[in-house]
């Protein structure tokens, strides 16, 4: 009678200590969210997260991301989209994944700008107009490429919040 009392006791202890382990498990898996990197800090701040454009179905990835504080304490994303062009990556499709209207003319890209990102900024881009459904304000900026495929550019976004 003791032999089979403490064998149900030890049966119990296993099956409690199994239960508590895949609880532990479950809870730390579900809860567990990836940390936020500066990319998607400042493509939050930039309204460009894919996010932030559920059911789209498809986002870009910024090349270059920069995250830094103005001496006023705002906080400024600087980002770089390389698009290849052709059919898949290029500029008419950046612009239509992100709702984003047609660039105007051109303006010249600001010093803090071409200072976060490295490589070879354009003096000047074409500008997107101001965009009120942003958070935040942001500047867009496109470069279509003569060279490569169609629709190859690059956009470079500034955005401040």
């Amino acid at each position: 009678m003791l032999r089979r009392l403490v064998a149900g006791f030890l049966g119990l202890c296993v099956v409690f200590t199994v239960v508590v382990v895949g609880w532990g498990v479950v809870a730390l898996t579900r809860e567990h969210a990836p940390r936020e990197t500066d990319l998607s800090r400042a493509e939050r701040l930039a309204g460009l997260n894919h996010e932030q454009h559920p059911g789209k179905g498809r986002y870009y990835v910024a090349e270059d991301a920069v995250l830094a504080r103005a001496p006023d304490g705002t906080t400024t994303g600087y980002l770089h989209y390389r698009l290849g062009g052709g059919v898949d990556v290029n500029v008419d499709d950046f612009l239509r994944t992100y709702d984003l209207p047609r660039p105007g003319g051109p303006a010249p890209l600001p010093e803090d700008l071409k200072a976060a990102l490295p490589g070879d900024e354009p003096a000047e881009a074409a500008l997107l107009p101001g965009d009120p459904g942003s958070s935040g304000h942001r500047q867009i900026w496109v470069v279509q490429s003569p060279a490569g495929l169609d629709g190859a550019g690059d956009v470079y976004v500034r955005a401040t919040g």
